[in-house]
Parts: structure tokens; C-alpha cells; sequence
């Protein structure tokens, strides 16, 4: 079965990825499969490969991102989101010309929801090393706001290691695919994804 749509959500302890549709019905006594990391990539493509064609997610565990960038993470996005003024983070607000920065006005059901969040995504220019407000880093999302300078360094680092932990599942998608990690869709897949990591 083809996985037409790889979402990884990560939290401070766990990892879940999901893909699009099942091909065989869940067993009303299994339990979602739980991937450790720590195996060989043969096993970890079979693994992976059967949890996306039964249950469609699966989460996993010893995905070597530090523990203690996860907790500087938590740390900076707790400050934010707690000590922050509204009106502060309010001029950090997404606009219809820029979708990156905070919000708090996202509907589920056609009722507000009660969460505050920040969208960063990936720069334009792919270079983390340029200024936020570089015209290379002007993309159809627009740029990437940050609190603080301290804030953005964080962020970048935890960002970053998902993004490697995200490839590293992604080649083992395509390996227990059709037996190769290196194609065509996951070199566009590297060089062109347009990922975002929502602080929430």
C-alpha cells in the first residue's frame, strides 16, 4: 500500500507518525504498535512498513533527539506562552500574507478554540543562518517571527533534530516500500519539504 501522506507529531516523550488508509481491519484487542528505534534498519523497515499498512500510525520510542534539548524546548515555549503579555504576542499574530507566528483564534467545529500556538516553518531560503526578515527567506507561508534571540536558537536546534529524525523515517517508509532508501521522492522530499513545528 502506497503512503501517500507522512504526518509526525512529536511531543517532549513520544513520536507518532501516521499515514493515510489501512488495508486490513484492527484486531479489537491489538494495541497501537510502538517502534524502538534502536533496531537495525531492516527491522525497522519491516516494522515500520506493516504498522503503516494495519494501523496507518504507530509510535516510537529511543529516537535519540536529547533529552535535555526537549526539556530547553519545553522550557523556552512554557516562558512564551505563560509570561508573555497578549498584546506582545498579539504583534506576532499570522496575517492572510504571513501564516507563520501566533495565533489564537483557530476553529474546531466552528468554535474557538482554547489553545494559543506558534507556527514556525522551514525558511524559504532553507538557510537557518539568514536574518528571519531576508528577502531569500520569502516564501508563499511568509517569514518566520520569534520572541527572542535565545527563543530562536532553541527552537532551530529542536526543529532541526526533527527534521533528521523525520528523514530517518522516511527512508525507512521507503525501504520497507519497495527495498530502497534512497529515491526520487524522498531526495524532493529532503530538499524541498515545507515542514512547520507548532509550539502549542
Amino acid at each position: 500500500m502506497p503512503f501517500r501522506i507522512l504526518l509526525i507529531l512529536f511531543s517532549l516523550h513520544n513520536v507518532v507518525v501516521a499515514s493515510t488508509g489501512r488495508s486490513r481491519p484492527l484486531s479489537t484487542n491489538a494495541a497501537p504498535p510502538v517502534i524502538d528505534l534502536r533496531s537495525s534498519d531492516d527491522i525497522l523497515a519491516r516494522q515500520i512498513a506493516e504498522a503503516c499498512s494495519t494501523w496507518g500510525f504507530f509510535q516510537v520510542i529511543n529516537h535519540s533527539i536529547d533529552p535535555q534539548l526537549m526539556q530547553n524546548f519545553r522550557s523556552v515555549c512554557l516562558d512564551y506562552f505563560q509570561t508573555t503579555p497578549l498584546a506582545k504576542k498579539k504583534k506576532m499574530q499570522r496575517t492572510a500574507t504571513n501564516a507563520r507566528g501566533f495565533f489564537d483564534d483557530e476553529l474546531t467545529k466552528q468554535k474557538r478554540d482554547w489553545k494559543q500556538a506558534l507556527d514556525i516553518g522551514v525558511p524559504g531560503s532553507r538557510d537557518w543562518q539568514l536574518e528571519d526578515d531576508d528577502p531569500q527567506n520569502a516564501c508563499l507561508d511568509g517569514f518566520n517571527r520569534f520572541p527572542s534571540r535565545s527563543f530562536r536558537k532553541i527552537y532551530i536546534q529542536y526543529f532541526s533534530e526533527c527534521a533528521k529524525l523525520s528523514d530517518r523515517l522516511a527512508r525507512l517508509m521507503a525501504k520497507g516500500l519497495h527495498g530502497s532508501e534512497e529515491d526520487d521522492l524522498i531526495h524532493n522530499l529532503r530538499a524541498n519539504h515545507s515542514s512547520y513545528l507548532r509550539a502549542g
